[in-house]
């Protein structure tokens, strides 16, 4: 793979740590389209779609899918979401948990509290342009938060945990 030449060595090597998560980030654009698929397979009304930037008469293929999905979104339309998992990388970009235990339960849990609500309410307020809603800072700065208050809970239920071991051990 031929990289630009104004690329710096620093930023070369960045991009060389970064690499091995493509696939988890792969992972979480076609979840989040797989979540996105079944809550307007399921709608309220008939052929309604309570989702801003979601067009039920297209189609989207991902690059990486093996499948369409039964509506249309902006190319950028998973990015605040991929980009809220940045809370659990360490500063070598490595988990600070393991990637299997908490990717699913967080992906609902942003859907479920607050990108899907997101994309309501921007329907709603009759937004409908798929890259300003991506490019919305309110939803970007939320999804962080967010994902800070999950990785803090988490860690706070480990170290309890932990010293509930420690206790358990101390008593024998």
């Amino acid at each position: 793979m031929s990289l630009p030449s104004n690329i710096t060595d620093a930023e070369r090597e960045r991009l060389t740590a970064l690499l091995p998560l493509l696939t988890h980030a792969l992972w979480i654009e076609q979840r989040l389209y797989e979540i996105i698929q079944e809550h307007i397979s399921n709608p309220r009304r008939k052929g309604a779609n309570d989702l801003a930037s979601i067009d039920i008469r297209k189609t989207t293929l991902l690059p990486d899918s093996k499948y369409s999905f039964g509506f249309g979104a902006p190319t950028d339309l998973a990015l605040p979401i991929i980009a809220s998992y940045r809370v659990f990388l360490d500063k070598d970009y490595k988990w600070i948990l393991p990637f299997d235990e908490f990717a699913e339960d967080f992906l609902q849990h942003l859907w479920n509290n607050y990108f899907r609500k997101y994309l309501v309410s921007e329907k709603t307020a009759g937004n409908t342009i798929g890259t300003k809603i991506s490019r919305n800072q309110e939803i970007w700065e939320s999804l962080y938060i967010s994902a800070q208050s999950y990785l803090n809970q988490h860690l706070m239920q480990i170290d309890i945990s932990e010293n509930d071991q420690r206790l358990y051990v101390a008593r024998l």
